[in-house]
């Protein structure tokens, strides 16, 4: 006999929530014949894992961790407290759910060596067989909304640093670097004005300029302690020349793609931040200069308040344990305005650099489709004004003098 099953949810045809928001929806089971079973169980799970072994001389040692965040069951039929059997008639039934969604859950992940994952599942139980399982992944996001983080977020950010080449009498004047962005946080889909000011008073040329956006994806094992950084570049882009003793500023826009925001005190097995690094390319030497910038990734942008036809409120302040009769009527409010009134209404989209994960691998018979790739919102505004110096023009220029 055959029996499928179909999980929707209500106004949400991508299945994509954020924390504090109620997951509902229906239970649509299909049977060609009569089918006995005790109990039908809708369960609602979210947890992080993350697992990967590494090799030391003779020996393999293996790392591994879990840590829940979400364990809800409701069922639709029957119990297994109950030895009675149920019986679904052959034809189409329908069955409602819903379950509340945590405050304090990090955003849908899925990494090389971990995975943050909601799954919705619908059991069949069946002690004298087999149970039968049908999964579907959700994906759940933390609400960063990047006006109300840490006020440093919506400054303009400025990093440098200086280098000199060879030593003692051989010592070259400093190549100075300088970086500049209008701000540190951004959502996916922005693009990030990056100034880039080169003063090369070294007697090398600087044969080019590389740009990278970079996520540092950290995960912990709890058994044994212990972690390891997983390095991906999500962006790239290529600066000119800077010839020597000349001074070169340059604004490249780079696009922040589909991705993960960051998260770094929510979850407790994965971390994810992200830097935006500049590599001043030395080939006479085989070396270069690095620059590195920390950026915040978000869920809601910078600068979108009631002049643009949102009107924004600042949530109060949340405290650490979630309190779901405070926090409910935040979320509520954030629901209409995504929903009426967001003149950048986001786009959800699976990013390009992180995997897809297999939401079954925990069930031994499920149904359904085995690949998860969580959605992100993206959105299309405005270009941002870069940073330039009161002289910078993208030209370059003999350098008169210098001093550090």
């Amino acid at each position: 006999m055959v029996v499928t099953c179909e999980i929707t949810f209500d106004n949400n045809r991508q299945g994509t929530f954020f924390a504090g928001q109620l997951v509902s929806g229906c239970i649509i089971l299909k049977s060609d014949k009569i089918k006995e079973v005790q109990a039908a169980l809708v369960k609602v799970v979210g947890y992080s894992v993350t697992k990967w072994s590494e090799r030391r001389l003779a020996n393999t040692k293996l790392f591994s961790g879990r840590e829940d965040y979400l364990s809800s069951q409701t069922y639709i039929l029957g119990s297994e407290q109950s030895t009675d059997r149920h019986i679904i008639q052959a034809g189409v039934h329908n069955y409602n759910f819903a379950c509340q969604l945590p405050y304090q859950c990090p955003s849908s992940f899925e990494g090389r060596y971990g995975c943050i994952r909601y799954i919705v599942k619908v059991l069949l139980i069946r002690p004298w067989k087999y149970d039968q399982v049908y999964t579907h992944g959700i994906t759940v996001l933390k609400m960063m909304d990047l006006n109300f983080e840490t006020p440093q977020l919506r400054l303009a950010a400025h990093s440098e640093n200086y280098r000199t080449f060879c030593c003692g009498p051989c010592k070259t004047a400093p190549l100075k670097m300088e970086l500049k962005l209008p701000q540190a946080g951004y959502v996916p889909g922005q693009r990030i004005p990056v100034t880039v000011l080169v003063i090369n008073n070294s007697g090398v040329a600087v044969s080019e300029v590389r740009l990278s956006i970079v996520m540092l994806v950290r995960y912990f094992s709890i058994t044994p302690e212990h972690s390891r950084v997983d390095r991906i570049i999500i962006g790239r882009a290529k600066g000119d020349s800077v010839l020597r003793r000349c001074t070169r500023s340059t604004t490249i826009y780079m696009d922040v793609p589909s991705t993960p925001p960051t998260c770094l005190n929510v979850c407790n097995l994965i971390q994810i931040a992200y830097q935006l690094e500049v590599e001043a390319i030395i080939k006479s030497l085989q070396k270069q200069q690095l620059i590195t910038m920390p950026i915040t990734i978000g869920t809601w942008p910078i600068g979108i308040n009631s002049d643009s036809g949102v009107v924004q409120q600042q949530p109060p302040r949340r405290s650490a344990r979630y309190e779901p009769s405070a926090e409910l009527p935040v979320v509520a409010a954030l629901e209409n305005e995504l929903s009426l009134s967001s003149p950048v209404l986001p786009k959800f989209e699976e990013s390009k650099h992180t995997l897809r994960g297999n939401i079954n691998e925990e069930e031994i018979h499920a149904f359904g489709v085995n690949e998860f790739a969580p959605l992100y919102p993206v959105y299309s505004t405005p270009d941002l004004a870069p940073v330039l110096s009161a002289n910078s023009l993208n030209i370059g220029v003999i350098n008169q003098s210098y001093e550090k």
